[in-house]
């Protein structure tokens, strides 16, 4: 799902619970109406912030509801009953006390203001009654006025009050309601005012900061990317490459069908919480080696631009592949806002994309969508036997908080296009949205999102707030039991809160848990170039742990990621896409769209591949662990099309080392590529390459530079005889460690050595094995034996049975094992001082 929540603490009787907020259009379709522009005043003069407060215009700039609910509450005028003038609003059918009426403050109020409230209400019972302001992402609310209504006359409630506690009051709205946990009676309320500065009206974007990009270069490999937004991660394995389809969070489709790169803005120029209402696109990531991420481009799926042009939105997309009459076909499910799921079908991972159905698959008022709240949030599987699943649904029914019982499974026909038989409900403790689906092993593990207004302890369980929950079955459709939670909501890890969104994909041997979270929009805040994250989302990756009885170890989210699992070929047909990218300079300045490259689409159907584009003076990017063998690269040919005109420098393993060679980038107007060269002496081996764009100096250096589609590196021809690696002291390892035998050590111990002898025992028989691998090799090996442990030994010891408190066995100095393995344990605490280092610097 893409909406925004964080936690936020309310009062129930008898507990302390979390209520959800969500600034979003939300599942019901309803949207804060426009903010009504407000007169300036003076500094000393209060503004009406409330538009409509009489009721004199019909509903004008008001709803129902909570202000994640819109569907808690009726509103309607009535001239009935009034206090002044000719109307007054009467609310009925209130589901909690904190159901009433909703109108957006946007841009009116902030944090730490002073605010004077006043209004007339009459209810159907005596009451506390509240005006009330809400951040619009649930971080907290206020109250400005508080009092007690009689039943059945006009009272006033009045006060003043200010705007602090937890809240940020990002996207804030005023709620007309009873205290909370009180009445859910009927009243009317009339002539609602809220009067103070009109904060937004003074608000100016800042220019400059001091923003750095979310992934350190050579350290980190989360987010997958930080040069723009993605969210609702969901990621498949096809022949080898992983591909992460994301929400294109801050992508909007232009009547043209190109792509606009922006935030959402309130009447005050100032970036607001992301609404979702603008989500027509979903962009699709890939790669084979976990650290370097191709941008495969955005799919157009909804709008009269879309794909799909009957809908509306497409959030959390899921994708699944199917061999259909002797052909792989490729399925992608998407919601359509809050009202349904669709699907689109495709001949490839990346498109382009059909819709062969022309409609929803899953819909309101079917037996498929009975008793479920939220009709979104897809999880698709198909089984070993070509059987497919669909898991959807989510949302909260007041007071079964503890079991929603809003989850479905559904089988899908032999076309993946349509459903069969009947839904089962999926009793998901605290269940809330976000489903996910996995067989590891014979088993199924369905995982969610949990809610935030529920018992912490449910069924003899504690459940978290906003976090991922798995069960499991032995059939796909059920039952599923409930296991636990396995990863932590986002603000745990990054302090930036939100909505919790996952999805778990195999590649080789690995499993890994793909997941969003604010950082990109952290680091902006951090540099003073962004006020509040605002809701905008980033993927990141990390390892999952199956522990031997089949239960999941906690995830922990991470800046560090993962490790390339193989090295780049620098030599690949085609040349490697310049929209491929492990780090980059990052976005500087969020209010400056200039600022940061963007991969964009060649053409607005996106049926010529991807550019980067955006390119500016000083900004960079790289690739990851580039393997250009013993012969080493000869030249770099760059396809470009010049803009303002440039120079563009080759680095290696470093942004600020000394470059390597450049390549000059005549002027253009950006629509004619052409090939332009440069030789490349001694660069040989494995190394990040660093890609650095600078300026010619010329009139036009504050423009865009060009745009790149292509890097192709030549390998020299030398036929110069290389010098033989030296494998001796590989060979001489292989051979000590070929004798041991599997039965005196643990299990657990014996995998990871018996794992490092074999990859050892294949790089003495690759012929092209580079020294670096040989070396890798023997460093393996060398640890992967200093950590064997006999099976019988309960301490911490080594593989002779002796004793130690750091890892190394200091009674082994005499073997030819040892000064590897010393090497290998004082690097690896080495680095992880120094991570630890890295992250309390951030």
């Amino acid at each position: 799902m893409v909406y925004n929540i964080h936690i936020l603490q309310t009062r129930k009787t008898g507990r302390v619970v979390a209520a959800a907020a969500a600034s979003v259009l939300c599942c019901m379709g309803a949207v804060f109406p426009a903010t009504i522009g407000v007169t300036a005043a003076s500094a000393d003069e209060p503004v009406e912030l409330v538009v409509n407060g009489g009721f004199e215009d019909d509903l004008n700039g008001w709803k129902s509801g909570t202000v994640w609910n819109s569907s808690a509450s009726s509103i309607a005028v009535t001239a009935d009953d009034v206090h002044g003038g000719s109307g007054a609003l009467s609310v009925t059918d209130r589901t909690s006390s904190d159901a009433g009426a909703i109108q957006s403050l946007d841009g009116k109020v902030e944090k730490g203001q002073t605010y004077t409230g006043s209004m007339w209400v009459k209810a159907t019972e005596d009451g506390e009654f509240n005006i009330t302001v809400c951040s619009g992402n649930g971080s907290g609310c206020d109250q400005i006025a508080t009092g007690t209504a009689k039943a059945g006359e006009w009272t006033q409630i009045s006060g003043t009050g200010t705007l602090g506690g937890s809240g940020d009051f990002t996207s804030p709205s005023l709620v007309i309601e009873n205290k909370y946990g009180t009445s859910n009676a009927d009243f009317i309320v009339d002539d609602i005012s809220v009067t103070g500065s009109d904060s937004g009206s003074s608000f100016v974007p800042p220019t400059t900061g001091t923003a750095t990009a979310a992934k350190a270069f050579g350290d980190y490999s989360n987010p997958i990317i930080d040069y723009w937004y993605g969210a609702d991660p969901w990621a498949m394995e096809y022949n080898g490459r992983v591909y992460i389809y994301t929400t294109g969070d801050g992508t909007s489709v232009n009547a043209d069908g190109s792509l606009n790169y922006d935030y959402e803005y309130d009447s005050t120029g100032q970036i607001k919480d992301n609404s979702f209402a603008q989500v027509k696109t979903i962009n699709v990531l890939s790669s084979d080696d976990m650290v370097n991420w191709r941008n495969e481009g955005y799919i157009r799926v909804a709008g009269e631009q879309g794909v799909a042009t009957w809908a509306s939105n497409s959030w959390a997309p899921a994708v699944a592949h199917k061999t259909i009459n002797g052909k792989e076909k490729f399925f992608l499910y998407f919601a359509n806002g809050g009202s349904g799921i669709g699907v689109l079908t495709s001949d490839s991972p990346v498109g382009p994309w059909k819709d062969e159905t022309g409609e929803l698959l899953i819909k309101g008022g079917t037996p498929e969508s009975a008793g479920v709240v939220w009709l979104f949030d897809p999880a698709v599987f198909v089984d070993d036997d070509g059987q497919g699943y669909l898991y959807y649904g989510g949302g909260v029914p007041t007071g079964e908080e503890e079991h929603p019982n809003t989850a479905r499974v559904i089988k899908l026909s032999d076309d993946m296009l349509h459903t069969e038989g009947e839904a089962q409900a999926i009793d998901a403790p605290a269940m809330f949205e976000d489903s996910g689906i996995a067989k590891i092993g014979g088993t199924y593990y369905y995982s969610y999102c949990t809610n935030f207004s529920h018992d912490n302890v449910i069924d003899g369980n504690t459940v978290g707030y906003g976090n991922i929950a798995y069960m499991t079955s032995d059939n796909p459709m059920g039952p599923f039991a409930y296991q636990g939670e396995i990863l932590k909501n986002p603000s745990t890890y990054f302090g930036v809160g939100g909505n919790n969104h996952h999805a778990m994909v195999q590649l080789g041997d690995q499993w890994y848990m793909t997941y969003h979270a604010q950082t990109v929009a952290k680091e902006l805040m951090n540099g003073g170039n962004l006020d509040a994250a605002h809701g905008y989302r980033n993927t990141h990756l990390d390892p999952i742990t199956v522990n031997e009885d089949g239960s999941i170890a906690d995830i922990a989210m991470t800046y560090e990621g993962l490790s390339s699992v193989k090295n780049l070929d620098a030599y690949q047909d085609g040349g490697i896409p310049a929209s491929t990218i492990a780090w980059d300079s990052g976005i500087q300045n969020a209010y400056d769209l200039t600022s940061g490259v963007r991969v964009v689409d060649m053409t607005t159907d996106n049926s010529e591949g991807q550019k980067l584009s955006n390119i500016n003076n000083g900004e960079w990017t790289s690739l990851a662990n580039v393997d250009f063998g013993n012969n080493g690269a000869s030249s770099l040919t760059v396809t470009a099309a010049g803009k303002a005109g440039g120079i563009l420098e080759i680095r290696l393993d470093d942004p600020d080392s000394e470059p390597v060679a450049s390549i000059s980038i005549p002027a253009g107007d950006g629509s004619e590529y052409a090939d332009y060269t440069t030789t490349l002496e001694g660069v040989t081996g494995v190394h990040h390459v660093v890609f650095s764009f600078k300026s010619d100096g010329g009139a036009n250096a504050q423009d865009e530079l060009y745009d790149i589609t292509t890097y192709t590196f030549t390998e020299s021809q030398d036929e110069t005889p290389s010098t033989p690696v030296d494998k001796s002291d590989l060979q001489s390892a292989v051979n000590e460690n070929s004798g041991l035998n599997a039965s005196d050590y643990t299990e657990e111990s014996w995998k990871v050595f018996a794992d490092a002898l074999q990859k050892a025992q294949a790089v003495l028989q690759d012929e092209s094995a580079t020294e670096q691998q040989v070396q890798d090799a023997l460093a393996a090996l060398n640890s992967a034996r200093a950590g064997l442990k006999l099976a019988d030994d309960s301490t911490d010891g080594n593989a002779d049975g002796s004793n130690d408190t750091d890892g190394v066995d200091l009674a082994q100095t005499g073997s030819s094992v040892l000064p590897g393995a010393v090497i290998v344990a004082c690097l690896a605490l080495t680095g992880v001082i120094v991570a630890r280092v890295r992250r309390e610097m951030r």
